[in-house]
């Protein structure tokens, strides 16, 4: 299943998908700019979510190895979200058997690290809204 809705409008692009480690990246469109230029920081905090939620489930909805659902996400924003194109990468901290901390920075086009986080994400079960064929949860 391609990414559909929010994800798709924001337009994200999966570099790696490894089970623990993630990097993701987007293009930075003027409608998601504030006066001054600056990427707003829902679209920066949307990036991490992705970014920190593929990470944890060991991949995107195609190839993910278990369904998350963030429960807790903190952003420090360290500078304003220059540029045309951000960058972020998600490393798992530690997961457990339900649950798994990741942390993430967002780099701009130039390699300034504009904001950085910490999330918890819970392993969830297959309901029967998700789409046909979702496998339950593996590894």
């Amino acid at each position: 299943m391609p990414d559909d809705g929010y994800r798709k409008w924001l337009g994200v692009e999966y570099t790696v998908m490894e089970d623990g480690h993630a990097v993701v990246h987007m293009n930075v469109r003027p409608e998601m700019q504030n006066l001054r230029d600056v990427c707003q920081g829902g679209v920066v905090a949307s990036l991490m979510d992705v970014a920190m939620a593929t990470a944890a489930a060991g991949g995107n909805y195609d190839t993910r190895l278990r369904p998350m659902v963030t429960q807790e996400l903190k952003i420090n924003y360290l500078a304003g979200a220059y540029g045309k194109r951000m960058e972020a990468v998600a490393d798992v901290i530690k997961a457990g058997s339900r649950t798994a901390v990741v942390r993430c920075d967002i780099m701009t086009d130039k390699g300034d690290i504009c904001a950085t986080g910490l999330g918890t994400f819970m392993t969830r079960r297959v309901h029967q809204t998700d789409p046909d064929g979702m496998a339950p949860p593996k590894g």
